[in-house]
């Protein structure tokens, strides 16, 4: 098992996502009336019942194409915005050539292995909560006291097979884009890097939780503070509270989110390069040049190099 400096990485990943604040627009994407009372005495119609109903089946049908459309932009830009983080990471701890542009062409190269990679992971994490939720469900069908007592066993496996699942990916979402790895490559890599250092990555799992839920708290504080003039503007005008809201309280969502989905990745991918570097030294230092490229796929292990 690698040592790794926790505290060192933690305390460096937060300052450089204070330091360099272009991160995160990457950041920010890669952490979604009764009836009865009426004017007048006009009763309903057929016709009046169908009118009714083809409009909602038309605005229901524009809801979906519209929320369709904002989920498929938002996917797009998570996708582009991981592997540009880890890109602009790796580029400002190698003393590179980090940018908002670079990190975006590079993600833009990167799209397709990780656009394949996220939506795997989306179907592996779906089919294992719809597989054990089966078992459990025949159980109980079978016998209500074994279903109960399938139960010990199957909430602590069903956290333990998330937390594998999301640690797996975030070391092939590495592999993807740091060592352009394919699809299923990386996450065999991800997998047997995983295996190989379980107990440092379990550690840094639990730190960064832990800081999670305190940064939650301090969160919670200062939202609350920001939202007593709310209740005071909305007991006097409700549209000046919506507008404070606007104003105040989404700008300071989308920052804490951009800010903390920036440090997210920057600990992951020390971690990553902090856990492949004896790898990297036996396969020799690759300066990775100003403009990336779309390498081909490597052979063996190597340090991450974008030519």
């Amino acid at each position: 098992m690698i040592r790794l400096p926790i505290g060192d990485i933690i305390r460096e990943s937060f300052r450089l996502a204070w330091k360099h604040k272009y991160l995160w627009l990457f950041g920010l994407f890669a952490g979604g009336g009764g009836g009865g009372a009426s004017f007048g005495r006009k009763e309903l119609t057929a016709g009046d019942i169908e009118a009714a109903s083809q409009w909602l089946l038309a605005a229901l049908a524009m809801v979906i194409l519209v929320g369709g459309l904002i989920l498929v932009i938002v996917l797009i830009l998570h996708v582009i915005s991981k592997s540009a983080l880890i890109y602009n990471v790796y580029q400002i701890d190698t003393n590179g050539t980090p940018g908002l542009s670079a990190g975006w062409d590079f993600g833009l190269k990167r799209f397709w292995p990780m656009l394949g990679l996220t939506l795997l992971e989306i179907v592996v994490l779906v089919a294992f909560v719809v597989f054990v939720t089966g078992v459990e469900v025949f159980l109980f069908v079978l016998s209500r006291p074994l279903g109960f007592f399938s139960l010990v066993f199957a909430i602590p496996s069903v956290l333990v097979g998330l937390v594998a699942i999301v640690l797996t990916w975030l070391y092939a979402d590495r592999f993807v884009t740091l060592e352009t790895r394919g699809v299923i490559n990386s996450i065999g890599e991800g997998w047997t890097l995983l295996r190989s250092q379980w107990q440092p990555t379990v550690i840094v799992a639990m730190v960064k939780f832990a800081i999670q839920i305190a940064v939650l708290v301090a969160l919670l504080g200062i939202g609350g503070m920001l939202a007593l003039p709310a209740i005071a503007l909305w007991m006097a005008s409700k549209p000046l509270a919506i507008l404070y809201g606007i104003t105040v309280g989404v700008p300071f969502i989308f920052m804490t989110t951009a800010y903390l989905g920036t440090f997210d990745s920057a600990v992951w991918t020390r971690v990553f390069l902090q856990l492949r570097a004896p790898a990297y030294a036996t396969a020799g230092t690759v300066t990775p040049p100003a403009t990336p490229e779309t390498p081909s796929e490597p052979t063996a292990p190597s340090p991450p190099v974008f030519e």
